[in-house]
């Protein structure tokens, strides 16, 4: 089996946990060489997002630091984790997140989505990209249930413009890119996955 690097993508609440922990076992049972890993990271720039994400209330606010904090992190995490691991034999990289959290995230944060393509488009494209869709009301309803500490982007307005930013990613760019519906029960979400994996394997 060929090196293979898949993001699971979407708002919060979409269920991209649940996903990742059973295509780790989908992915088990046929030895392969597996890293799973997300964006931000802990790393230097990583650890910046995710301070300005719990500590910032405006949604709207900070984007272009968020923008160039998330495009230096991403720099790293492929350099460093993501790249060395794919050259491993039969390696499979599952990332929690990835350039389409930005694009759609920035762009719905008020930045120019040309200017925020073009600021990922040097990137690694992925081998496959899922992104989970649900209507924002059914997120937030997900994450209120976790009983977590909202963070800047979890308000609703935003969220249901976050999701049509999303989805238009399917246009906008060359990436093989599939839309889940993550409204469903967990079953049928990843029964959706799995067609789609066992197509490209």
């Amino acid at each position: 089996m060929k090196s293979l690097f898949i993001v699971l993508d979407g708002l919060d609440g979409s269920g991209k946990g649940e996903m990742i922990k059973r295509l780790r076992a989908y992915f088990s049972k046929r030895g392969v060489n597996l890293l799973i890993t997300r964006e931000p990271t802990d790393g230097e720039y990583g650890k910046q997002v995710k301070e300005i994400l719990k500590t910032d209330k405006d949604s709207r606010d900070k984007a272009e630091e968020c923008l160039q904090l998330f495009v230096k992190d991403r720099e790293e995490h492929l350099k460093n984790i993501i790249e060395p691991f794919l050259e491993r034999e039969n390696a499979v990289v599952i990332c929690d997140r990835y350039y389409y959290s930005t694009i759609a995230f920035q762009h719905t944060q008020g930045i120019d989505l040309e200017k925020v393509v073009a600021d990922n488009m040097d990137f690694r494209t992925p081998d496959i990209a899922f992104i989970l869709d649900l209507p924002a009301e059914m997120a937030i309803e997900r994450i209120e249930k976790r009983g977590a500490d909202k963070e800047k982007f979890e308000q609703l307005s935003f969220m249901k413009e976050l999701r049509q930013n999303f989805l238009k990613l399917k246009d906008e760019l060359d990436d093989n890119i599939k839309i889940i519906d993550a409204s469903k029960s967990k079953d049928e979400v990843f029964e959706q996955i799995k067609k789609e994996m066992d197509l490209l394997i």
